[in-house]
């Protein structure tokens, strides 16, 4: 078997185990220092009044569509006055309208850079939040404006929830067209809401199984060229580079950066069977941590790093199930039960699982109570991804992604951005800022 190509696809997976709602519209350009956006975010039971920013309107506009958009409901029509700062707040307006939180703020020019500087305010006491001023400098361009949106929103959500944003973070998700000889696929990087794609790899062939580290920077992929045997690559989500980690002409499923990032675990049959190997980053020095007659597949590491989780058909039947390896001691604790449950992730705050149950539900369990709840069933034969926050949710509907927060559900069209147009695989969320 080790010598024998894998057709890289879930269908494999499921027989042999062998392998909107609303949409973010926040396009940034400079105009006279100012960022213009066009915004079509829904206004209603607005829970946080947004002033626009005196100097930088572009800016307080951006923040609030990343908080609508995921369910904070943020919104700047009809306000009763417009304070660049508290000390021109008249607090009883705004307590008559009960609105709970008012985030004011303002810009100013700072030796060619541009500080912006705001405030969230407790309607009810009176309250500044995080103890005054935040501040956040930056260069006077519109793609580092827009990072300092994002990271004005982080700074809003953390404020009032106590729960650090993850709109300044990047998503990395697969376009794929084409079948066969004739199947390209391209690993696009863009910003959270799909603005500033960049195509940092394509491919004649497929590219699958994305798997975010934990240290919010770098991700492992598996790429199969066609008639070529697949092999896990890693990649830098700033950098735009990729490494390839596994040079073996063997079936190579699924790969897994820690989250010091200084280690590898990789799924191979390069000795005979898949196993789990466990290498330096750059894939050096492999030693095989499992040796099952199963297959063992797709490894992902606890947020803590001692542990990891894994695919592995030990029952037989072609029922794949999640199990947890302990490094330490080399025991193996089975997760899940039942019928096919693979692709196991485990998100940061390491208090939920999202995986694939049977061959087409994405699903996550919370590792305290128990509960199982099914996230997507687009037919993509996926595990969603958990943001690094652990608040949302992120997979792909076959031409969109599609990111749900609670209920809250926002759909993000690659191809409005300037991405070619094909089928979607594997969005994942990183955010190398936190």
């Amino acid at each position: 078997m080790s010598n024998l190509k894998t057709t890289f696809s879930t269908s494999a997976l499921a027989t042999g185990l062998l392998l909107a709602v609303s949409t973010f519209t926040s396009q940034v350009a400079l105009a006279e220092d100012e960022l213009v956006i066009s915004k079509v975010a829904p206004r209603s039971n607005t829970q946080i009044a947004i002033v626009p920013f005196a100097g930088a309107k572009g800016v307080s506009d951006v923040a609030e569509n990343y908080l609508t958009n995921i369910g904070q409901l943020a919104g700047s029509d009809s306000l009763p006055e417009t304070p660049a700062s508290s000390g021109e707040v008249h607090l009883e307006l705004w307590q008559a309208r009960q609105v709970p939180y008012l985030v004011v703020g303002n810009s100013r020019s700072n030796r060619g850079d541009v500080e912006i500087n705001f405030e969230v305010i407790d309607v009810k006491t009176g309250q500044i939040l995080g103890g005054g001023v935040q501040k956040e400098k930056t260069k006077n361009n519109p793609q580092a404006l827009r990072l300092t949106s994002a990271k004005v929103a982080d700074k809003i959500m953390e404020l009032i929830t106590g729960i650090k944003g993850d709109f300044s973070g990047k998503i990395a998700y697969v376009v794929e067209q084409g079948t066969g000889k004739n199947r390209k696929s391209s690993l696009v990087v863009s910003d959270v809401d799909g603005y500033n794609p960049q195509i940092i790899r394509s491919v004649q062939g497929s590219i699958k199984a994305l798997n975010p580290s934990a240290n919010g920077r770098q991700f492992t992929f598996v790429e199969q060229q066609y008639n070529g045997y697949p092999v896990v690559y890693v990649a830098d989500v700033l950098g735009g580079s990729a490494s390839l980690v596994t040079p073996y002409k063997a079936n190579n499923l699924g790969g897994a950066i820690s989250p010091d990032g200084t280690q590898l675990l990789f799924s191979s049959d390069k000795d005979g069977n898949p196993d789990i190997y466990l290498a330096s980053s750059n894939g050096g020095n492999p030693r095989r941590l499992t040796n099952s007659p199963a297959p063992d597949m797709y490894p992902s590491w606890s947020p803590d790093g001692k542990s990891f989780v894994f695919t592995s058909d030990r029952h037989g039947n072609n029922r794949g199930q999640v199990f947890r390896y302990n490094i330490a001691t080399g025991q193996t604790q089975q997760l899940t039960s039942g019928g096919l449950n693979s692709m196991a992730r485990i998100s940061n705050d390491g208090k939920k699982m999202s995986y694939l149950a049977g061959t087409n539900s994405g699903v996550a369990r919370d590792f305290t109570t128990g509960a199982v709840q099914s996230i997507n069933n687009a037919g993509m034969s996926e595990a969603p991804s958990i943001s690094p926050n652990g608040q949302h949710y992120i997979y792909s509907t076959r031409n969109a992604i599609t990111i749900s927060t609670k209920g809250n559900t926002v759909s993000i069209n690659p191809s409005q951005n300037g991405v070619p147009k094909g089928t979607i695989y594997g969005p994942i969320w990183l955010n190398p800022n936190r």
